[in-house]
């Protein structure tokens, strides 16, 4: 005869009161495994809420208060209404609630443990944890337990974006809410060093985390998204004694990564890359900061434009970048890893997934060498890897350094910048006359720049390079990844589809194509694009970009001259042996 759940449930519990593991006792009965593992993660979470246990002088106060209204009951006197339950209030109150949540939700509680943000459950979820933090009366404890929950927050962001979900506003909310009251309890609990050293890491991770989620947020979330940064930076902050807070409104346009060489402008405010950004006690690493420093900055993105540097990280001395990007076609997933254009890398529980890994899916992932192995540090989803549109010219407008960023006209094309779009300029100053490369998109009618990278900060010439899919020829003109191009002279359109690389120039607000070279064709397996630093050069033709060996063969278009430590983008597929070959390559400059 088959159990009743509450009997297996019954005999789960006890199981785990002895030791037992849940993953074993759902081993036991897989037909109520997913019904079975809400119940007992709930009981598990109930389990570590340590007992009340009132103060003796207080519980002693009671208990005479309790004597002497029974010995006025027995002399027959009226009973005194002011009767000082104080000690109990907590109690009663934390009781209430949990019973009202418990009796309205029933099993609906259980069920809701493993509930992510976009559930109907996940208001549920808050409420049993917020009764557990009303059960819990040390404040050591009391502050541990919300910062457990503040980092289940940051694993269900995680869970969201391996989804391909957006990040809601409820989940912000919540970390901001119990990463806030955690921090406010331990300012009154110097003693408890570990606790703060951990809110303070914690608040960290936390807010790099949310820096590089800016494009994967509900637009109706960016306002819990700047609360929530907001606090995760003050956390930091108060665990440190550092004065002054970061307020919502310094983050309400998002935030921006900056690369470049530091210069002092006016007080309180540095060129960073020539981009104009404050620093003051609020800015991470900003002390000590010198003129001529190369520096790594996140920088929030006020309502009115201008930009606070959150953290500064100085780079001088240290050894060059080993971070690379492989853009792609999934070709494989297995335990742990993900496999593009042959090569390997590794999926930790520290990687940002940004999407759910499916075979054929494109993607970009920025690669970490971890020594000697190819870790990603995350992966999100990438049009088909040739529709990325890469294009070198002359910065033409003036770059608003006060409220940046703003669009940029390079080449006589203009490119939207976002708060996504990173910013490069460690070989020169973002200026109007520096020469850059912009790796962009098209989207709804806009160029949306990716990344800008300054090449020199002299003055360029009208010459112009362009990098992108031929999407459609005719009647002399072309259109290349969303640019309109006019066709070199007697040149044979290649085949649509086609990666096409030529140089040129604006005439007349018109891009006219001098030279083409044809590098790719669509029948080709194992596309991939790889950026990054070029590692070595071997004599065998067998260069190694990051971690990544790929020949370099006579054929192969070389823009530029390669060396050891130049920064490389190369378009490259694979053999019919499956070894990686290069097509093209731009050097872009040596460091």
């Amino acid at each position: 005869m088959p159990r009743s759940f509450t009997s297996i449930l019954d005999k789960c519990l006890a199981a785990l009161n002895q030791g037992e593991t849940l993953d074993a006792c759902l081993a036991r009965y897989p037909n109520h495994a997913d019904e079975l593992r809400a119940h007992l993660r709930l009981a598990q979470r109930l389990a570590l809420t340590p007992l009340h246990q009132p103060r003796p002088a207080t519980q002693a106060a009671a208990w005479q208060q309790f004597r002497a209204r029974a010995q006025d009951m027995r002399l027959g006197h009226k009973p005194h209404l002011s009767l000082n339950i104080g000690w109990l209030r907590p109690l009663t109150i934390a009781a209430a609630v949990a019973l009202a949540v418990l009796g309205a939700a029933g099993g609906t509680v259980y069920a809701s443990q493993d509930a992510l943000p976009d559930s109907p459950l996940y208001r549920v979820k808050l409420a049993s944890e917020d009764a557990r933090v009303w059960f819990t009366f040390d404040d050591g404890r009391k502050a541990e337990l919300l910062l457990d929950q503040s980092n289940e927050r940051t694993d269900e962001i995680m869970e969201m974006l391996s989804g391909g979900k957006s990040v809601s506003g409820n989940v912000l909310s919540a970390m901001r809410d119990r990463n806030a009251r955690a921090v406010r309890i331990l300012e009154d609990q110097p003693d408890e060093l570990d606790l703060v050293t951990r809110a303070r890491e914690q608040s960290a991770e936390q807010e790099d985390l949310l820096l590089v989620l800016w494009g994967d947020l509900e637009e109706s979330a960016q306002d819990d998204y700047a609360e929530a940064v907001a606090t995760l930076h003050n956390a930091q902050l108060r665990t440190t004694g550092i004065p002054g807070s970061v307020k919502p409104d310094d983050v309400a346009a998002g935030v921006i990564s900056i690369s470049g060489p530091a210069e002092p402008a006016v007080e309180g405010v540095w060129l960073l890359g020539g981009v104009e950004v404050r620093l003051d006690t609020r800015t991470l690493g900003g002390a000590e900061l010198q003129a001529g420093q190369p520096v790594n900055v996140i920088a929030a993105r006020g309502a009115n434009g201008r930009l606070l540097a959150l953290s500064v990280t100085r780079t001088d001395g240290e050894p060059p970048d080993q971070k690379y990007v492989v853009s792609g076609t999934v070709e494989d997933i297995g335990d742990d890893e993900v496999v593009i254009a042959g090569q390997r890398i590794a999926i930790t529980e520290r990687t940002l997934l940004k999407l759910k890994l499916q075979r054929g899916k494109s993607v970009e992932i920025r690669v970490d060498d971890v020594g000697g192995e190819a870790v990603a540090a995350s992966v999100e989803a990438e049009q088909a890897a040739p529709a990325l549109l890469a294009y070198e010219g002359t910065i033409e407008n003036n770059v608003s350094t006060e409220a940046f960023p703003n669009d940029l006209v390079v080449g006589g094309q203009e490119f939207t910048v976002t708060p996504q779009t990173e910013i490069d300029a460690r070989a020169g100053a973002l200026k109007k006359g520096a020469l850059a490369r912009v790796e962009s998109v098209a989207d709804g009618g806009e160029i949306v720049a990716k990344r800008v990278v300054v090449l020199d900060d002299k003055q360029g010439g009208s010459a112009v390079h362009v990098e992108g899919v031929l999407e459609k020829s005719g009647d002399g003109s072309w259109t290349v990844s969303g640019v309109e191009v006019a066709a070199p002279a007697q040149a044979e359109a290649p085949e649509v589809g086609s990666l096409i690389t030529l140089d040129g120039h604006r005439e007349d607000k018109r891009l006219v194509a001098e030279k083409l070279y044809t590098t790719y064709h669509p029948g080709r397996r194992g596309f991939a694009l790889i950026r990054g630093p070029l590692v070595r050069i071997g004599a065998d033709g067998i260069w190694q970009v990051g971690l990544v060996p790929l020949a370099v063969p006579a054929e192969a278009v070389i823009r530029g001259e390669p060396g050891e430590g130049s920064r490389v983008f190369i378009w490259a597929s694979r053999d019919d042996e499956g070894a990686l070959r290069a097509v093209y390559v731009n050097v872009l400059h040596t460091d």
